[in-house]
């Protein structure tokens, strides 16, 4: 039978044209198969020589998905390459130790004159400048794609050569409910998590994982998997964090212990091709046990585990290689070390029920452990070896914990979900807002009414943005250094910094009013619930709102989610515009209306 033919359109464009359309914020990324940027700094350099030298370059795959109005192209294969072009250009690296001149062209001309650029020197030579804007960079648009086509061109293009890891082709496309799980937590560990998955390609690089020579994103040293010696930088370029993920993953929502091997996760992923009645059973069979417990509840239990290693470690004041290998492990990462240590305490957390007792004692008996922890050699580790290794651990742990009296996942520490908040508030900024507490900063503080007016005024313009879409405002955040500092003066309150954000937590305002931190809450409650907030919004946000705690920081947390309709506060109709809270004009109230259709 003849198959279809998909027409691709073929051309060369331009370096100029193209920073052109990405200032215009025509390319977008889909992080569920287009996960991080990758490059170091000398592959990008490599790339703006192959450029400057007129050498042939491979060409640019875009996508324009079916049913996409905005005129955006998804990007299946070059992000790597179309952004070491905008990132040279917008001078965040140099060639040769030469920066791009910002006034080869009008656009960054432009970009220049509005201070949205500044100018680094020296000046790379101008006719070297205008050869790069003047190159024609080999682009292909697929048009009118299909969701599965997109993915499976994806995948097809990098499954030969080593432009992907075995897990990112895994990855790339599954769609299954444990690809998704994994996705989630893998993200929120590295702390690289979006709002979307839709992300414009000027905002991938806000949460790649970088290193020191590129000053943007996340650096490499502060991941957790990297700051902990658990993996190498290699293993997290090549996805291995992932793959740690999902062989925990697996172990925890299973009902008897699994090997781990890679083939398991080829079966897991549905990528075992071709597909055997085995490996279609064993999907089924992972698919079906994230199902049964859900892919939030295995996220949070995921979060609720390791967020207890975080404050151990935090306690003990090392890392999970120096807590178990104090005298050393020759520099060698500690994945399966890692593994054994994570599922001991999710057995003792989550299916037991418990919480430590004896946080002292509990890091006495994980100090120096390492050395008693028997791992299997080789790609293979073996179900029952694993599930021994575990049990002992167990065994030995047990004694510092106690039944949790008081379950109450709402309020278990939110370390690791509470940053992912505040990354994804880099790319999304108005879907976020934060307020440094509830109580203003006169030398005799006290409730601020105007404040708090204003946080409901931002819940109705967060919950303007379009039907369903999510936002938050945290209390406990402050707005800026300046105003840290402020809070301290005035209440003597240290604040905890996460990635330039100033955690002040609002313990203080709950002390100095001589309130314990229920009583603040219930408060707050009924304050939302007295509020010309309209309904549903207003139900909503009661409902979901949070008191969480980070570290010895509580913060609450306001959850806005877009209604089937508009939202206002007493008839008043207002916006996001970036960061700010715009009243709408009633000529405008039609085209909000418009939206939620």
């Amino acid at each position: 039978m003849a198959m279809l033919q998909q027409e691709l359109i073929v051309r060369g464009e331009q370096v100029e044209r193209i920073f052109i359309n990405y200032q215009e914020k025509k390319y977008v990324v889909n992080r569920q198969y287009q996960r991080k940027l990758i490059w170091t700094i000398e592959e990008k350099q490599s790339f703006i020589d192959s450029i400057i030298k007129g050498f042939p370059i491979p060409i640019i795959l875009l996508a324009e998905p079916l049913g996409r109005k905005d005129g955006t192209l998804e990007i299946i294969d070059g992000m790597q390459r179309m952004n070491a072009i905008m990132s040279f250009i917008t001078n965040d690296f140099s060639f040769d130790g030469y920066y791009f001149d910002l006034n080869t062209f009008a656009m960054t001309k432009d970009l220049l004159d509005r201070k949205v650029i500044a100018q680094k020197t020296p000046l790379l030579d101008r006719n070297l400048c205008l050869a790069i804007a003047s190159y024609p960079v080999p682009l292909s648009i697929y048009e009118a794609a299909e969701r599965e086509s997109v993915e499976e061109v994806f995948r097809r293009i990098n499954s030969g050569g080593r432009q992907l890891s075995r897990q990112e082709l895994r990855a790339a496309g599954a769609t299954n409910m444990y690809a998704e799980c994994v996705r989630k937590i893998s993200a929120r560990v590295r702390g690289d998590t979006s709002n979307s998955d839709l992300l414009l390609l000027s905002e991938m690089q806000k949460i790649s994982i970088t290193n020191k020579e590129l000053d943007y994103g996340i650096n490499a040293d502060n991941v957790f998997w990297i700051a902990n010696g658990i993996l190498t930088k290699e293993q997290l370029r090549q996805s291995r964090d992932e793959e740690l993920v999902a062989d925990i993953v697996a172990y925890m929502v299973s009902d008897k212990p699994v090997a781990s091997r890679t083939e398991l996760f080829d079966d897991y992923y549905g990528a075992t091709f071709p597909e055997t009645v085995n490996s279609k059973a064993r999907f089924d069979v992972i698919d079906q046990a994230i199902k049964k417990r859900s892919v939030e509840l295995v996220d949070l239990d995921y979060q609720r585990v390791h967020d207890a290693i975080i404050l151990l470690l935090n306690q003990a004041r090392t890392t999970f290689s120096g807590l178990i290998f104090p005298s050393g492990n020759g520099g060698n990462p500690v994945p399966r070390y890692f593994q054994v240590v994570f599922l001991a305490l999710h057995d003792l957390i989550i299916k037991k029920s418990m919480v430590v007792s004896d946080s002292t004692g509990l890091i006495a008996r994980l100090r120096d452990y390492g050395k008693s922890i028997q791992i299997q050699d080789g790609g293979r580790w073996g179900a029952e070896n694993r599930s021994k290794t575990v049990d002992a651990l167990i065994g030995l742990m047990q004694g510092f914990f106690e039944n949790d009296q008081n379950p109450d996942p709402a309020k278990v520490h939110w370390i690791t979900k509470f940053q992912n908040l505040l990354t994804n508030s880099i790319t999304e900024q108005a879907a976020y807002d934060f307020k440094q507490g509830f109580y203003n900063l006169d030398p005799s503080p006290s409730f601020d009414e105007r404040s708090f007016e204003k946080i409901m005024e931002t819940c109705a313009a967060i919950a303007n943005i379009g039907r369903k879409h999510k936002g938050y405002v945290l209390v406990g955040v402050a707005e800026n250094a300046k105003t840290a500092t402020r809070v301290q003066e005035v209440f003597g309150s240290q604040p905890k910094s996460y990635n330039g954000f100033h955690i002040t937590g609002i313990d203080h305002e709950a002390s100095h009013a001589e309130k314990n931190i229920d009583q603040m809450f219930q408060d707050i409650t009924n304050r939302v619930e007295r509020s010309a907030l309209s309904e549903p919004l207003k139900s909503y946000i009661t409902n979901h709102l949070k008191c969480v705690r980070y570290y010895d920081k509580t913060v609450f947390v306001f959850e806005i989610v877009g209604q089937d309709s508009p939202s206002h506060l007493g008839g008043k109709w207002v916006e996001r515009q970036g960061a700010q809270v715009k009243d709408i004009p009633p000529d405008r109230i039609g085209a909000l209306f418009e939206r939620f259709r």
